[in-house]
């Protein structure tokens, strides 16, 4: 066995799965449900939410470690699902490492919703949002046009590596902006549920599910972390949020 190889596909797949906004926890569970399936000695891994440390001690002695940086996130739960669906396959019927790599290669050529499609979910959000919070009808479409521009402004920032707090900072002076300006031109009736329901789109709901499901399972240093994550991008929305109501009034 290429204990090498093994540990760099292991590390691999727990990367995918924290990339794509999956927990610390689950990432550290299928990385030694995948080692284990090939009968090493001993493994151990310890994720945090930008770093993956793997260890193997194969039955004659030898000691393999591996050390990944995790410096890309973003959200496709899709990605989450064919992971796990994998290590649970190859627990019941482990399958030889370069079959293993090609599945894993297969999940990272996954691509995302393409943007018009992306956009129209976001319009869609953006609607029902603005009626559950008690809208009418033109609030609701006064924020299915603002909607898609936040998102716009979250896909292109990010094509630039710029900082996610900086991200939110922007897309939410365009939520309140345009929402204002919006409500100005008489189009909506309630400036407060156009915003809401189009700044809903920003929330951090994966970061602090996340949070609260490492806490429940013990992993204290990635909930602390998360928390953290969730706390700066709710600030960065708060903090352009009210300059863009500044800016533009």
């Amino acid at each position: 066995m290429d204990y090498n190889r093994l540990i760099r596909l292991a590390s691999r797949a727990g990367q995918i799965i924290l990339e794509s906004g999956g927990e610390t926890y689950r990432v550290e569970e299928t990385i030694t449900k995948i080692l284990n399936s090939y009968d090493v000695g001993l493994s151990e891994s310890f994720v945090t939410p930008t770093g993956i440390m793997v260890s193997i001690i194969g039955p004659g002695g030898e000691i393999v470690s591996l050390i990944t940086r995790v410096r890309r996130l973003s959200t496709n739960l899709e990605k989450v699902h064919h992971v796990n669906a994998l290590s649970r396959s190859i627990a019941e019927k482990p399958v030889s490492v370069d079959e293993l790599s090609t599945e894993l290669a297969r999940i990272e050529d996954i691509r995302e919703y393409s943007i018009p499609m992306q956009l129209v979910f976001s319009a869609v959000l953006g609607f029902g949002f603005t009626m559950l919070y008690g809208g009418n009808a033109a609030s609701g479409i006064a924020a299915a046009l603002v909607a898609p521009g936040a998102r716009l402004i979250q896909h292109y920032s990010r094509l630039y590596n710029l900082n996610g707090i900086f991200i939110n900072i922007l897309a939410g002076a365009f939520v309140s902006a345009a929402s204002y300006g919006l409500m100005t031109l008489d189009f909506g009736s309630d400036f407060d549920t156009v915003l809401l329901g189009s700044i809903m789109l920003l929330v951090p709901g994966i970061a602090i599910t996340n949070a609260i499901r490492d806490t429940l399972f013990g992993d204290y240093v990635s909930g602390l972390a998360r928390f953290v994550e969730a706390a700066l991008t709710a600030l960065g929305i708060a903090v352009g949020t009210g300059l863009g109501l500044l800016i533009f009034r």
